[in-house]
């Protein structure tokens, strides 16, 4: 059953979707198969230099010792362009991404059968066997109920197609796996339930058997009960019938039900950079052959011939005389390069004389007004090339991109959240799925002084530090942060100003310019000493792309959507609840609700997470109130 189904390239590679992802389509709910399960990469098209990345400095901080050591390309996935609009048919069936239909059980609301899909699939296949119209139905896009056609050609009624709906229920595991509960059954369960619409109470499997030998399911609702109550498994044949109610109760073998849409059943695990620009990082297998050479005493003259002159000799030079390291770059010192490429273009930080390419350009803006908002640097990225690069996945709950990367989560006894990669060869694959981004953005730092002394000033009020506090001591209670991230209340404190800011930025471009939300994306730039800066920035293809947002980057009109953004966070429509409660995930923000600060999940790096508006605005201790008040 290969049928081809269109999905956009931004959904495969992002904050909700990817290799494991479950991706909602008009024609059903698949699921995205591993890398090396896609035909794309079976055919071989992975090598071709057509689909390379060429993000040298992302290359080569993956290629560390317990990172992907053996890691060669990153690979950009295949556009799976359909033929005509709405097509069934690739433009070309090697470059597309392998999908299933998961979840696999379907029901048709008219007759209320209820089975799995190979099974509707050998029915919709037999109605047409032998039949004219044989070629044309056997797509089985979307699908649907073979019975309720038989019934209809029977009858002669005009309605004959009856599409099937999936079920909404599925198991996962803290492991990263997925699963149908089975619901062959279910029927036959037995149930302890304590409380219908939570998981107080047990649901038991008597054996690992169907309800009969010939199972007959359909799948029925209550027009008398909305809730879990009013949806029952029945077996026609053995007539053994159970409603949902106690689902949530459910434990299958460390697996837990949940909705299949739930933000908990999937959280990729994804790394992003900007380019730039940098010389290419010497191949791993080519490292391996100069440190052979090498301890056969070879000199740098037969190097270089050996490998027919693709580095050059400072190059190999650097190479011999540096030591390789076995250790992870920390996201914070990857991006300190970016920050002061950004903040110091005159600086050459890397061994090339390429500071702009076609790849990356950007333009500096002087800041002539009185600056209360002590803004130090505003920058327009006229053009950026932002690559993200898949690394795993988890369920359950999120994981930090440190803490997998060093490994500490992954060897962690407390932590029962594992990841899982997004190929059979896991971390020893040559070839990592990424996605590469064509943008423009406006970055923005601010004086570390001003920040430094609004910190100590923040930190002996007694209001402000509870605040802190409160959400320091949330950290140290979620599994899936690194525990060195936010080492001190002084890092977390400004972490939180600055995230907060560029949520309220974001929403203000939305409100006064009218770029959506969904359309904008950040990157946070925070650490102790040398970075207080964020980028906001959109991709080719997205509202306020192609020169919309960088006119918001002069200095006129930047300072007033600063302003303007402000103000609008002292009023929030949840407001005196909002300012005053711990709220999200994990009890990670305060201060922060949809009507003031949250973000679509695609627009956040932080799933929506340390957030206060106060520590911007507040009367006594905001780092803006001079602004303000």
């Amino acid at each position: 059953m290969t049928q081809y189904i269109e999905i956009q390239t931004r959904k495969v590679i992002s904050s909700y979707g990817g290799v494991g992802s479950i991706i909602e389509t008009p024609k059903g709910a698949m699921k995205i198969r591993n890398f090396d399960k896609w035909r794309f990469f079976q055919e071989g098209l992975h090598k071709d230099s057509e689909y390379h990345i060429k993000d040298n400095r992302l290359l080569k901080r993956l290629q560390f010792e317990k990172g992907f050591p053996r890691l060669k390309e990153i690979v950009k996935v295949p556009p799976n362009i359909g033929k005509y609009y709405n097509s069934t048919q690739p433009e070309d069936y090697k470059k597309v991404i392998s999908a299933t239909y998961f979840p696999k059980w379907f029901y048709c609301n008219k007759c209320k059968k209820f089975k799995n899909i190979k099974d509707w699939w050998k029915q919709w296949k037999n109605n047409f066997k032998g039949s004219a119209e044989y070629k044309r139905y056997s797509f089985f896009k979307s699908p649907k109920c073979g019975h309720c056609y038989n019934q209809a050609m029977k009858k002669g009624k005009r309605r004959k197609y009856y599409e099937l709906e999936q079920v909404r229920f599925i198991l996962t595991s803290p492991f990263g796996d997925i699963e149908d509960i089975p619901w062959d059954r279910w029927p036959g369960a037995e149930k302890r339930i304590k409380n219908e619409n939570t998981d107080q109470g047990t649901v038991k499997f008597d054996c690992d058997n169907d309800c009969c030998e010939n199972s007959d399911l359909r799948y029925k609702k209550s027009q008398k009960f909305s809730d879990l109550a009013g949806i029952s498994i029945e077996c026609n044949n053995c007539k053994k019938r159970n409603t949902l109610s106690g689902l949530w109760g459910l434990k299958h073998y460390g697996k837990k039900p949940v909705i299949r849409t739930a933000n908990s059943v999937y959280y990729p695990i994804l790394i992003s950079s900007i380019f730039l620009p940098a010389e290419r990082e010497i191949d791993p297998d080519d490292e391996k052959k100069i440190e052979t050479w090498r301890e056969k005493k070879k000199d740098i003259e037969f190097i270089c011939d050996a490998l027919l002159d693709k580095y050059s000799k400072k190059k190999i030079e650097r190479f011999i005389n540096s030591k390789k390291s076995d250790k992870f770059e920390p996201e914070i010192e990857y991006r300190l390069k970016e920050f002061k490429f950004i903040t110091h273009p005159e600086r050459n930080i890397y061994p090339t004389d390429n500071k702009e390419t076609d790849d990356l350009h950007f333009e500096r803006q002087q800041i002539q007004q009185d600056n209360k908002f002590r803004v130090s640097n505003l920058t327009i990225l006229k053009r950026v090339k932002i690559t993200t690069v898949q690394l795993s996945y988890t369920r359950q709950e999120p994981m930090d991109i440190d803490a997998f990367l060093s490994g500490v989560a992954e060897t962690s006894e407390t932590n029962a959240i594992k990841p899982k990669y997004t190929s059979k060869w896991a971390n020893q694959t040559k070839y990592l799925p990424a996605i590469e981004s064509f943008g423009e953005g406006i970055f923005i730092s601010f004086d570390n002084k001003a920040i430094e002394k609004w910190i100590e000033h923040t930190l002996n009020n007694d209001d402000a530090f509870k605040r802190i506090r409160s959400i320091a001591d949330n950290i140290k209670k979620n599994d899936f942060i690194h525990r060195d991230r936010f080492y001190n209340d002084k890092i977390l404190a400004k972490f939180i100003l600055i995230h907060t800011l560029s949520h309220i930025l974001i929403k203000e471009f939305e409100f006064i310019v009218g770029y959506p939300a969904t359309s904008l994306n950040e990157r946070l730039y925070v650490n102790e000493k040398e970075m207080s800066g964020l980028m906001i920035y959109t991709v080719a293809g997205g509202e306020g792309s192609y020169g919309g947002l960088i006119t918001q980057g002069n200095e006129e009109a930047f300072f007033k959507i600063f302003k303007s953004a402000l103000f609008r966070a002292l009023d929030c429509a949840s407001d005196p609840i909002c300012y005053n409660s711990i709220q999200g995930v994990g009890g990670l923000n305060m201060a922060a609700c949809y009507s003031c600060s949250l973000l679509p999940e695609t627009s956040c790096e932080e799933f929506n997470g340390f957030l206060d508006r106060a520590l911007l605005i507040d009367k006594n201790f905001g780092f803006f109130k001079q602004i303000i008040y």
